[in-house]
This record gives structure tokens, sequence and C-alpha cells, in this order.
């Protein structure tokens, strides 16, 4: 994944899941830092607006342009406390990403597999893309969805 494009993902992640009650006391603290840091050495950067619609295509092309012109993909500390946000939220616990499926959102890739996803809920989604470009295959396997069940604890 391209600097810009970890960091991007990153804070959209974290707004999204930052928002959430049941989040992780982990990941919203790394989400705090991300926002702090970018605060501290981007002074243009006001991410007020992903926060409040992180699904807006214009707040979050605002927001990488600002990104883009601040050269903040050439930002190694950035970087890094993007990436540890990203790897804290890909380690969440399975029945907390069993109850949200997958959603794929703005994504731009080659190749997509997804397999053996099972949710349950009683609004289960088990694989949402939108606004997203795939130059290859796509191949999503094994999903089961039960929206009639309420999740583990």
């Amino acid at each position: 994944m391209e600097p810009l494009s970890a960091i991007m993902t990153a804070i959209i992640s974290g707004a999204v899941a930052s928002a959430k009650p049941t989040t992780e006391k982990v990941i919203t603290d790394l989400y705090g830092g991300l926002k702090a840091l970018i605060q501290s050495k981007y002074n243009d950067v006001q991410l007020a607006a992903v926060e409040k619609k992180p699904d807006s295509p214009a707040q979050k092309a605002a927001l990488q342009e600002i990104l883009q012109d601040a050269n903040a993909d050439k930002d190694t500390e950035l970087l890094q406390q993007a990436q540890a946000l990203l790897k804290a939220i890909s380690e969440q616990p399975p029945q907390v990403a069993q109850a949200m499926g997958i959603n794929i959102d703005h994504v731009q890739a080659a190749n997509a597999r997804l397999q053996e996803i099972i949710v349950s809920g009683e609004q289960a989604v088990g694989v949402q893309v939108k606004n997203s470009e795939f130059s290859g295959d796509i191949d999503i396997s094994k999903v089961k969805v039960d929206a009639g069940k309420k999740p583990n604890p």
C-alpha cells in the first residue's frame, strides 16, 4: 500500500472505529495519537469534516489533496503511526469483526480474495463493496450470513 493510501485508510478507519462505543481502547488511543501528530505537524489539515462524514468522497478527496500537498506521504513518523493503527484494527477480536462483516469502500487494487466470512446479527452484512476499482479478479467465497441471530458476546 502506498504511504498516502495507508495514511488515508488509517484516518478513515480510525474515525469510523472511534465513533463506535464497542471500539477497543487501543484503537481509540492510536487514532488519538495519529490525530495529535497530524495536528502538530500539519496546521492546514482539519479532520473534523472527515470524522463527521467518513463515507463522503468529497471529504476524503479534500483531505487527501491537503496531505499530498503537504508531502505527508514522505513523513515516516506519520506513516509508522498510521501503520500501527491499521495493524491494531486488523487484529480486532473475531467476534467484533464478525458483527461487521467486510465493508470495502473506495479501494483501488489489482485483485481481492475474501474467504470464509461468517457474520451474524440482526442487520448483518457479509460483504459490501462500494466505490471501488479492481483491475483484476475478485474472489469472494464461503460467505455465511445469519441475520436472525444476535452475535455472541
